[in-house]
């Protein structure tokens, strides 16, 4: 089923082709017909060809890996200051598992699966803390579409073309729980969305678990909004899953979910333009907790970066 929430857009992403600081400048060291030159690499952005100056046979060109890059603020809201950020335009080539991409927060490795289509892809980061070593992309992440990344969360959205959100995701350490059980250690939460307004949130864990119950129950909790969805494992096996209001007020729920493994599926009709986050716990203590996806904040870069570099 293909995954996706309409959302209007005011803006049309441009031509992301030059480096902007108040306005584009054209890197002057390589004014060649791009199309004459590229050769099908997953890192090749246009080979600079420059004339010869005496009569003999210039070698052949190395390609580069300098992607087009646009530069433009955005306004971080909870420090009253702009961060800098950043549209990096890059050419997928079907087949290949991994791309390295320069940035100006250092180099970053974008994974994706073999069966990615080709095609010219965007991302949109926000550079105020380090950028992420690896960013694991999905089939999702069509030609012509584009990754937003906010370093503030590490969170991701996929966007189409046009600014129609396909999914969002919260990123979260490894190993970040100390001794505590790693079935409880999260380190992605996934938003995708569904043409007809639904939407399923899918969270992973660092490992399965392995049915050893150390407490009285073991808590995955879900959080949409203003509501709560428990995925709660008593000690002696025994799951149930329950529904808290914005009251605090909870009942059993019977709707859809899927525990396969290290992942949890629920799958929800309301709230899906809300933010959400995601926390695990035992019943003596708190064991991991995402941060909160930044839906405003992806919304303020996306239309930033039609302002500064549509």
């Amino acid at each position: 089923m293909a995954l996706m929430r309409k959302i209007p857009s005011k803006f049309v992403l441009g031509v992301l082709g030059s480096l902007f600081i108040v306005s584009c400048q054209i890197n002057q060291d390589d004014q060649t017909n791009e199309e004459s030159i590229r050769e099908p690499t997953p890192t090749l952005f246009g080979t600079a060809i420059k004339t010869p100056s005496s009569s003999e046979v210039p070698s052949t060109p190395l390609p580069k890996k300098i992607p087009d890059v646009c530069v433009f603020p955005v306004f971080n809201e909870e420090i009253g200051q702009n961060d800098e950020a950043a549209v990096y335009r890059f050419n997928w080539i079907s087949g290949e598992e991994n791309l390295e991409l320069e940035t100006r927060g250092g180099p970053i490795t974008i994974q994706g699966p073999v069966n990615l289509a080709s095609g010219i892809r965007r991302l949109l980061i926000v550079h105020r803390y380090p950028s992420p070593e690896i960013l694991s992309v999905s089939s999702n992440l069509k030609s012509d579409s584009n990754i937003l990344y906010d370093t503030n969360t590490d969170s991701a959205e996929i966007r189409t073309k046009d600014g129609d959100i396909l999914s969002q995701t919260i990123y979260d350490d490894a190993g970040d729980i100390g001794n505590l059980k790693p079935a409880l250690d999260v380190i992605s939460v996934e938003r995708q969305f569904a043409e007809d307004g639904g939407y399923i949130v899918r969270l992973t864990t660092s490992a399965p678990n392995d049915g050893i119950y150390e407490t009285s129950f073991e808590n995955i909790e879900l959080r949409i909004g203003l509501e709560r969805y428990a995925h709660r494992i008593l000690d002696n096996g025994k799951i149930v899953n329950l529904k808290y209001d914005s009251d605090g007020n909870y009942n059993l729920w019977d709707g859809t979910l899927i525990s396969q493994g290290n992942t949890i599926t629920w799958a929800l009709e309301e709230g899906s333009d809300v933010s959400f986050n995601v926390r695990t716990s035992t019943a003596i203590s708190l064991v991991d907790n995402t941060a909160i996806f930044p839906t405003d904040k992806m919304d303020t870069l996306w239309k930033a970066s039609q302002n500064g570099c549509g």
